[in-house]
């Protein structure tokens, strides 16, 4: 890793500021020119020499940034807490690690309910995991909630617990017994298969919640007829609808002039920094990597923003309108979306969400 030192500066007669530099014996690994500033990079133990050397001769110093382990040498003296503060994180780590910081819940039982279990067995959060025997664990979970199985599986300082309940058989089908197939939400049919009984409804007609869809009869030539249970499927197009009101303005987002300035340190993916008093606001971060140490120092801008209506022909605001009637109308669907229609009129946008449903 080359330790060197660029140094920006103004002036004229820089061939002859080269010679000089040259004769004392200061080593030149660069000069670059950007319009009347110049950039010249040299080892970072002449620096010091360097930079008397330009204000003596009268150039102006524009700035001075220095590279390699001399830079990180020079952040350290200037930031001189950083090391003790790292040492200290690495020792919290090192002893936290053996702590349990998170349970997560899967399977048939609710989290607190699994949590409660493994709270009167001993693990919770902030537990010490060193000595968790995690089969004796699995299986005294399994017995206290009468599950089939438990899984617990630990990554790190969480626990990752799965736990399966005791299936139910359902009772055989009496066949003779009658069962009507019907509709439990309102839809357009759009499909109907029927295995056994007596179809009611056939593709496009509309149905209601508690209309017969395939009752449980069977008719015969004669005239007669026999209770049966219904078995089939009659598939339902359902739907969901929303609308987005348009008043003439659109919602813009508009920079107030406060600002906020901070700087954090980044260790082991984990940024340690002010927080931001804004609850809106744009940022710009322009960080810096410490080698070999694997830090990132983070320099952070936050300009606070605020949200205004605007005049605006509808046009403009195709796209809000939409959004917002799609999330009206999601927010009461209860199935999953097949299909989108949209009609936009001068008052705002109308939205359809179509699904299915299969009864049987």
């Amino acid at each position: 890793m080359k330790n060197s030192c660029k140094i920006s500066f103004e002036g004229l007669n820089v061939n002859r500021l080269m010679t000089v530099l040259g004769k004392k014996g200061i080593t030149i690994y660069g000069v670059i020119k950007q319009g009347k500033k110049y950039i010249l990079e040299v080892p970072a133990s002449r620096s010091r020499q360097t930079i008397a050397l330009l204000k003596e001769k009268c150039y102006n110093i524009l700035g001075i940034e220095f590279f390699g382990i001399s830079k990180v040498v020079k952040f350290l003296k200037k930031h001189f807490v950083l090391p003790i503060f790292c040492l200290f994180a690495v020792i919290v780590i090192a002893v936290s690690s053996q702590l349990c910081f998170r349970i997560e819940v899967n399977g048939d039982f609710e989290q607190q309910i699994v949590c409660d279990a493994l709270q009167d067995l001993g693990v919770k959060v902030g537990a010490d995991l060193h000595k968790l025997n995690i089969n004796r664990l699995q299986n005294a979970l399994a017995n206290k909630l009468d599950a089939t199985y438990a899984v617990v599986r630990r990554s790190g300082s969480v626990l990752y617990v799965n736990v399966i309940a005791k299936k139910e058989i359902d009772p055989p089908i009496k066949l003779d017994v009658k069962r009507n197939i019907v509709a439990t939400r309102s839809g357009t049919v759009v499909g109907v298969l029927c295995e056994q009984g007596t179809p009611l409804v056939k593709i496009g007609d509309s149905v209601k919640a508690g209309d017969v869809l395939i009752e449980g009869k069977r008719l015969f030539n004669d005239g007669t007829s026999e209770d049966v249970y219904a078995l089939g499927r009659v598939t339902l197009e359902i739907t969901s609808s929303g609308f987005a009101p348009f008043d003439g303005t659109k919602t813009v987002t508009v920079e107030t002039g406060k600002t906020f300035n901070t700087t954090g340190v980044v260790l082991f993916g984990k940024e340690y920094a002010k927080t931001c008093p804004f609850a809106q606001y744009n940022v710009e971060t322009v960080v810096t990597r410490l080698f070999p140490l694997n830090l990132e120092i983070r320099k952070e801008c936050y300009r606070e923003t605020v949200t205004q209506r605007v005049p605006a022909a509808i046009e403009e605001c195709i796209e809000e309108l939409k959004s917002e009637a799609y999330r009206s109308a999601f927010a009461i669907a209860d199935f999953a979306v097949k299909d989108i229609k949209y009609d936009i009129q001068s008052d705002g946008v109308h939205v359809t969400l179509y699904g299915e449903v299969c009864l049987e």
